[in-house]
C-alpha cells in the first residue's frame, strides 16, 4: 500500500476487516475503537491509531487472544503493557487504583527548545486581567515561525493531557498570523508555568460518574467582542473532554452567550452518550451544570421568543434534546463552575481550584505501566 494516495484508507479497511472477521464490532461513536465480546474473556476494547494498537481487557488471556489474531495476519512488535502512547505517558498506581496520563517529556522538550528550562516557574499560565490584542506594532518578523511552532506545541498539550492551559493556548492561537512582542511574552508565561508543572497530568481513579458543565465569558474578545465559551466533561475523577473557544459570532447578551455554550456542550454530550454505550456504561440523561439563570430559562421554555428570536435556529436543538431526556441542565453556583477557567484567566487560588476540578495533578508513587 505504500506510495498509494489512499494508503491510509486502504490500511484502515484491511485492518478493520481482520478484526471484524474475528468477531469485533466497530464502535458507533468512534471508528478507531473496536469492541470484541469474547465468550470466555468477556469484553475486550481495541483502540487503533494508524498502526499503533492499544488493548484493554479484564485478563491477560483476553489480550493475548487479540494479539494472536493480529499477529496471524501481520508482522507485529509486542511492546508489552502500555507505557507511552501518542506522546502521552501512562502510569499506574495499582494499589490506589489510579491511572495517570502525562506528557513530561514533550513539555520539557517544548520548554527547553525556547530556552526556559531554568526560568522561574509561573503559578498560572496567564495572569489575571491579561488582555491580548493585535495592534500591528512590534511585530515578530523573524520570530513569527517560532511563535507558530510554540503555539502548536501548546495546543497539542492542551488537547491531550493538560486542559489547564487550554484557555491560554486558545487565546495565543488567535495571533499566529501576526504575533507581536506582547504575545511572545504571554507565550513565555505559559512555558514558565509548564516548567514548574512538568509532572502534572490527568489522574483517573476513585470512581465517579460523568460530570459536566459549560460556561461563557460575554464579549471577552476586545477586538471582535465575541464571547469565549468553554465546557467540561469529567469521568472517574478527571477530564475526558473539554473545550475553550472563541465563538464565530457576536452575542448580544450574557444569556445568549451562555445559551450558545449550552448548545455546544449538548453536542458533545450526545457523542459521549454513544461512546459510553459502546464502552458498556450507558447513561440515559447527562446532567450539565450552568450558572446563568436566564440561559436555563431559555433552555427550559420556548416562551419569551421576543428576546431570542434572532438566535440561529441551530442553537435551539438544545431544547429538543432536553425534551427528549437525553440531556438536562441544572443551576450551579458561579463559584463552583468548573469550566470557568476555560473562559478567562483566573487568580492563583481560583486557578488552583479549577485545576483540581479537572483532575490535573501529580500521581505520587506511580509505577510505569
Amino acid at each position: 500500500m505504500y506510495g498509494c494516495k489512499q494508503a491510509s484508507r486502504l490500511w484502515d479497511s484491511h485492518f478493520a476487516t481482520t478484526l471484524v472477521n474475528a468477531g469485533a464490532v466497530r464502535a458507533a461513536a468512534d471508528p478507531c475503537l473496536f469492541v470484541w465480546t469474547h465468550m470466555v474473556h468477556g469484553v475486550i476494547f481495541i483502540l487503533v491509531h494508524v498502526d499503533d494498537v492499544v488493548l484493554s481487557a479484564k485478563d491477560r488471556a483476553g489480550i493475548k487472544a487479540v494479539k494472536d489474531i493480529i499477529s496471524s495476519a501481520y508482522t507485529i512488535r509486542d511492546l508489552g503493557e502500555v507505557g507511552d502512547f501518542l506522546g502521552m505517558r501512562v502510569t499506574r498506581d495499582r494499589a490506589a487504583g489510579t491511572l495517570t496520563l502525562t506528557s513530561p517529556g514533550y513539555a520539557r522538550a517544548l520548554v527547553g527548545a525556547h530556552g526556559l528550562g531554568c526560568a522561574n516557574p509561573a503559578t498560572t499560565p496567564m495572569a489575571p486581567g491579561t488582555v491580548l490584542t493585535g495592534t500591528g506594532v512590534d511585530l515578530l518578523d523573524a520570530g513569527g515561525p517560532a511563535f507558530a511552532e510554540l503555539v502548536g506545541g501548546l495546543l497539542y498539550l492542551a488537547t491531550t493531557t493538560r486542559p489547564d492551559i487550554a484557555f491560554a493556548a486558545g487565546v495565543l492561537s488567535r495571533f499566529m498570523h501576526a504575533p507581536e512582542e506582547g504575545h511572545w511574552r504571554a507565550a513565555k508565561q505559559v512555558l514558565r508555568y509548564l516548567a514548574g508543572t512538568l509532572d502534572l497530568g490527568l489522574c483517573f481513579g476513585g470512581g465517579g460518574g460523568l460530570e459536566a458543565c459549560c460556561d461563557a465569558d460575554f464579549a471577552s474578545d476586545r477586538e471582535t467582542r465575541r464571547s469565549t465559551t468553554g465546557w467540561l466533561f469529567c469521568w472517574n475523577g478527571a477530564a475526558v473532554s473539554w473545550s475553550s473557544r472563541r465563538k464565530p459570532t457576536v452575542s448580544t447578551s450574557t444569556a445568549e452567550a451562555q445559551y450558545i455554550a449550552a448548545t455546544a456542550a449538548t453536542k458533545e454530550a450526545l457523542w459521549l452518550r454513544k461512546l459510553l454505550a459502546d464502552l458498556g456504561e450507558p447513561i440515559t440523561t447527562i446532567q450539565i451544570g450552568e450558572d446563568n439563570n436566564a440561559c436555563l430559562a431559555m433552555v427550559a421554555s420556548p416562551e419569551g421568543t421576543g428576546r431570542a428570536k434572532h438566535i440561529d435556529v441551530a442553537h435551539h436543538m438544545v431544547r429538543d434534546r432536553v425534551a427528549r431526556g437525553e440531556v438536562a441542565f441544572y443551576h450551579t453556583p458561579t463559584t463552583e463552575m468548573a469550566a470557568d477557567g476555560f473562559t478567562k484567566p483566573l487568580p492563583v487560588a481560583a486557578f488552583a481550584a479549577f485545576r483540581s476540578r479537572l483532575g490535573v495533578r501529580a500521581q505520587e508513587h506511580a509505577t510505569r505501566a
